[in-house]
């Protein structure tokens, strides 16, 4: 009984997905172009960040301008076999240079984005949010992954899993308002965009769902061409059985092409039950800056670094585009 039990104990949940989503081909054909924007990587020293650029590069989908010690980066660079073809070397010492040397390119309209690479992110993140790096907008830096599915179809945005961490009501509109435009642009005419909560009713005890109304209402009044609901339990976002079960009636419900979070904890703990439970590929992105950002993770695989980058060369673009 017990050799049975420590065995049981040693096993992985039995949930964790079996596959690992792979960057969707037409993804990275709706983002390349002939003339990609230049996206400078901050600090692009070692493997997994110049793998990112190396790969950007060759899919058409940015032209890297790598920040960082010249010497390491050409080094890092010989390691994986890349010449550094279709790049340039901007030379920065240390964390605070790089993101400085960053912002400089941006300022002087060299750069069309940041794409984080080896510092830390308060650090990469410090830099931009100060006011005289002349990134920041009066609209409100908000994070979105585009959760990619592992067989296919269209992405799932989620948001704020990784800056805000107690996004207030304005800062949420923001958020709404930018998936409906991003999806838009991912092909989807009129996007569903659920504020969620615990509850699909509005309950004096569960304030998330009162302010989940709140949003809802105002980002219907700002954007006429996406349908907006909340207050929207996960389940009733997402899944059309859940909706034929209860009974529930709402232009958004079963169908949700995005998902408003109330708080960070929520989002960070939805993305990475998509990413290890679905097998799901996250592409993650900052907007509401001048240019796109791309925070990611030193643990995240080559294929979510290179789906961001193509989400960014998206939502960097003046026009809609069609998926």
């Amino acid at each position: 009984m017990s050799n049975h039990a420590d065995k049981a104990k040693s096993q992985p949940s039995g949930f964790l997905a079996r596959q690992t989503a792979e960057c969707p081909r037409d993804l990275l054909a709706l983002a390349a172009s002939p003339t990609p924007p230049a996206m400078a990587f901050v600090r692009a020293i070692g493997t997994a960040t110049l793998i990112t650029a190396r790969d950007a590069a060759m899919a058409q989908l940015a032209v890297p301008i790598l920040v960082g010690e010249e010497d390491q980066i050409r080094a890092d660079a010989a390691s994986i076999g890349w010449d550094l073809a279709g790049s340039e070397i901007v030379p920065s010492e240390g964390e605070a240079g790089a993101i400085q040397t960053a912002i400089q390119l941006v300022a002087s309209g060299r750069a069309a984005g940041l794409a984080k690479g080896q510092l830390h992110t308060d650090v990469f993140m410090g830099g931009i949010v100060k006011r005289d790096a002349g990134i920041r907008t009066d609209k409100r830096l908000v994070h979105l992954f585009a959760m990619l599915p592992p067989d296919g179809g269209h992405p799932l945005f989620i948001s704020d899993a990784a800056v805000n961490v107690a996004p207030d009501i304005a800062t949420r509109i923001e958020a709404a308002l930018h998936m409906a435009e991003l999806a838009r642009r991912l092909g989807q005419a009129r996007p569903r965009i659920a504020i969620l909560s615990a509850t699909e009713s509005v309950l004096a005890a569960m304030p998330s769902s009162a302010e989940a109304a709140e949003v809802a209402e105002a980002a219907r009044g700002r954007d006429a061409d996406a349908d907006f609901s909340g207050p929207l339990s996960f389940d009733l976002a997402v899944s059309p059985q859940a909706v034929a079960i209860k009974g529930f009636s709402d232009p958004v419900a079963g169908f949700a092409d995005a998902l408003v979070v109330p708080d960070i904890e929520a989002g960070n703990i939805l993305f990475k039950s998509l990413v290890w439970c679905s097998g799901g590929l996250a592409a993650g992105l900052v907007l509401g800056g001048t240019v796109p950002i791309i925070l990611t993770s030193r643990s995240d695989p080559p294929a979510a670094r290179l789906a961001s980058l193509a989400l960014a060369a998206i939502a960097g673009r003046p026009s809609r585009a069609v998926f």
